[in-house]
């Protein structure tokens, strides 16, 4: 039964990926513009370029150049970066880093405000404190990063001067992308915890522990929580996943030198071979993710099995 599972997974993640790859290679070259171009300017001969072309095989035909990615990536060769001649792998290893190390800040600062704020509220159920909070993070929610992110850099760095504008100079300069990124996902986890907490609390054996006369902290926590925690896993699994994928604007408008930034340099480039590689890291990053969150699905709740019987 596990390998049958293990197999299932195996060939679900094949399929995403390649499935990436493909639509991946196809829109990047129907995105008007010539990388050649970009390369040599305007001012080159016709020779020039189609030698240039033909070096970087642009000349071939499109599924043929497919089949040679194909066949790199399957040796886990991502080649070289047309514009900079720079091996791919290595840029990757420089990159992802940074983009791991934010998304991982910005799941702590989500969790540590969401978590512990939708007990809060769950407690306060219909009180004027629960509102409140809800409202506050509904619209936190809906404030997209590219307008929430300059906000904060313009309160916190520009007026106040506590931190850095941008960049990745100082040990601080993290703290505003992490925040961009960690408010909103607190808002998500506040109504999540909120929703599901609110499910349980009424269940008979949480009126049965009360009755036994077990503190209402470890009804809460040791109890409630944990029954209410296959949702909010769900929530913070995706949620990571979407800011492994979802920091390209975050890194584009502070600076931050992670995989997001050398996505969208290498799409103004017309660097395809970057591209397709960050993208599949990206989606790969994502999968991952999701099969991670499954694993601690089962850690959680040991009634979950593989295969889905109980």
């Amino acid at each position: 039964m596990l390998n049958n599972v293990l197999l299932d997974k195996a060939s679900g993640l094949f399929i995403v990926i390649f499935g990436v790859l493909v639509l991946t290679f196809s829109l990047i070259h129907l995105v008007p513009g010539d990388p050649v171009e970009v390369m040599l300017g305007e001012s080159v001969t016709q020779t020039d370029r189609q030698a240039l072309r033909a070096d970087l095989g642009l000349d071939q035909p499109l599924i043929k150049q497919f089949g040679g990615y194909l066949n790199s990536v399957a040796h886990g060769d991502f080649g070289l970066s047309i514009h900079t001649k720079t091996p791919i792998s290595q840029l990757i290893k420089t990159h992802y880093p940074a983009t791991l190390k934010l998304a991982l800040l910005a799941l702590f600062i989500g969790a540590s405000i969401g978590i512990p704020l939708g007990i809060y509220v769950a407690l306060k159920a219909g009180k004027w404190q629960d509102f409140a909070i809800t409202i506050i993070s509904v619209r936190l929610s809906a404030m997209p990063a590219f307008w929430l992110g300059p906000i904060l850099m313009l309160v916190f760095a520009v007026w106040l001067g506590w931190l850095p504008v941008s960049g990745m100079d100082r040990g601080t300069s993290i703290i505003l992308p992490a925040l961009t990124l960690g408010l909103g996902l607190s808002a998500i986890l506040t109504r999540m915890t909120r929703t599901s907490l609110l499910e349980v609390l009424n269940d008979d054996y949480i009126r049965t522990a009360r009755a036994k006369g077990v503190k209402e902290t470890t009804v809460i926590l040791r109890h409630a929580l944990r029954a209410a925690l296959l949702p909010i896993i769900t929530i913070v699994g995706l949620q990571m996943g979407s800011l492994l994928a979802g920091a390209v604007i975050t890194e584009t408008i502070f600076s931050w030198d992670g995989i997001g930034r050398l996505l969208v340099e290498s799409i103004e480039k017309r660097d395809y071979p970057v591209t397709q590689a960050c993208v599949l890291v990206v989606a790969l990053s994502y999968v991952l993710v999701n099969a991670l969150t499954d694993i601690i699905y089962r850690l959680a709740d040991p009634r979950i099995k593989f295969g889905g019987n109980a």
